[in-house]
């Protein structure tokens, strides 16, 4: 427990940088190295279950986030740029493994695809949320529905879980305590929602961030979910050691790579 809150102060820390630094180059920086590692914590998983990630491959993806969410090349440019890279990818990925004389099997391709999708592509929503307008805002409801959720969860779970959620996959997660998260959320959105309208003329509809606040913190812990699934597939407790008591940044940012997009998505249709 000691080491859980020590973390989660060293990382809510570097949250508050981030949004106070306000500066997209930061952004930029923190963002690819976090991909970086996570990426590394990924393919070092899978290798424990004799699973062989391309991993050059998954590292060069990581490196996409530094066109993400900013005008160094216009959107209509990023796609025409897809549309050329992907099949160029696809291809030199099956060329290398067939001049590697098979050495890798159609289990690590799809393993190394997936990693593409699973790191780099649901952290990159963090980064288009921070550039939207008023993205350090808006951002403050994605550490929201994600640490709110965890930690109320967490305690309340601890107190009072007695269901089992997902014994499979999770065993210490209970229904009671995946309720609190929920509510915990919903009544965080409701009063910081509020509290913005009326300091930063945010005119936030507090009805719809309820709802928001509802989809994000399920979506989260389905994100908890879904490392654990991993986690349990290949056979490791943690995905790192870098943070004490928490894992690696994929233990931490299970949570916040499912809510982003969910914000992201809400904040551009809804509202």
């Amino acid at each position: 427990m000691k080491e859980r809150i020590i973390s989660g102060v060293v990382f809510a820390i570097i949250g508050i940088l981030i949004l106070v630094i306000n500066n997209p180059i930061v952004d930029t920086i923190v963002l690819t190295l976090l991909a970086l590692i996570g990426m590394y914590e990924y393919n070092h998983a899978f290798k424990n279950i004799g699973i062989k990630p391309i991993s050059w491959v998954g590292y060069i993806g990581c490196l996409s986030m530094i066109f993400i969410g900013n005008d160094i090349i216009s959107s209509a440019n990023k796609v025409i740029i897809i549309k050329f890279l992907l099949p160029l990818v696809i291809i030199g990925v099956f060329c290398y493994i067939i001049m590697t004389n098979l050495k890798r099997t159609i289990i690590d391709v799809a393993v190394t695809f997936f990693s593409l999708l699973y790191v780099p592509f649901l952290l990159g929503f963090i980064k288009l949320v921070l550039s939207m307008d008023n993205g350090r805002i808006l951002f403050t409801y994605v550490l929201i529905a994600a640490f709110v959720s965890d930690m109320a969860a967490y305690f309340i779970g601890r107190k009072f879980g007695k269901t089992k959620l997902c014994k499979d996959i999770s065993p210490k997660k209970s229904v009671e305590g995946a309720i609190a998260g929920v509510v915990a959320v919903v009544i965080t959105f409701g009063v910081v929602t509020i509290i913005f309208n009326k300091t930063l003329n945010m005119n936030m509809p507090v009805l719809l961030m309820l709802v928001a606040g509802t989809i994000s913190s399920i979506a989260g812990q389905f994100g908890d979910l879904s490392a654990s699934a991993i986690k349990r597939y290949c056979k490791v407790k943690d995905f790192g050691k870098i943070m004490p008591g928490h894992g690696g940044i994929l233990d931490r940012f299970d949570s916040i790579m499912f809510v982003a997009p969910i914000i992201y998505l809400f904040l551009n249709i809804y509202i």
